[in-house]
């Protein structure tokens, strides 16, 4: 074989392999894509900003903040937008690379009451699944349970 000849085997054997590997990719990017909805529609139904307005106009007379926050939609960049990774020679990122996207939507209810006071809900993925957590404490992933858990949560941040 000839050294052209064997060239243009190895191009089309990469040809296969970049096909091949898009394929991949648009497959990964739908199966996340999916996730992101289900957690959307998760937070939709558990009625997540529903739960905490009530709080904030029943228990707070409307003086709370409701916030929520998007991890794939937002950028996580400090307050001077650079990086702070310190690399391995001590100096800057060795490696430029995106910052992985959060696969957690964030709803926070905060409030001043002798300091500033919040409750966190996050519904996100994880390897085991999606997951409910109030205030960094997992929850099951129903509206009895988030009711429950933001009552016990309010009263936590208040020490009642």
């Amino acid at each position: 074989m000839t050294w052209r000849e064997t060239l243009e085997g190895l191009k089309e054997e990469l040809a296969e392999a970049r096909t091949r590997r898009k394929a991949r990719v648009a497959e990964e990017e739908a199966e996340l894509a999916q996730e992101r909805e289900d957690l959307t529609n998760m937070v939709d139904n558990l009625g997540v900003n529903e739960l905490l307005a009530d709080i904030n106009s029943t228990l707070l007379d409307g003086k709370g903040e409701i916030e929520t926050i998007i991890g794939w939609e937002a950028a996580p960049e400090d307050d001077d937008g650079e990086d702070s990774v310190i690399g391995m020679n001590g100096g800057g990122p060795d490696i430029e690379e995106e910052p992985e996207a959060a696969d957690v939507i964030t709803t926070i209810l905060s409030w001043e009451e002798g300091g500033e006071l919040e409750i966190a809900v996050d519904v996100g993925l994880s390897d085991d699944g999606i997951y409910l957590q109030i205030n960094e404490i997992e929850i099951r992933a129903e509206r009895e349970a988030l009711e429950q858990g933001l009552i016990e949560a309010f009263r936590d941040e208040l020490d009642l």
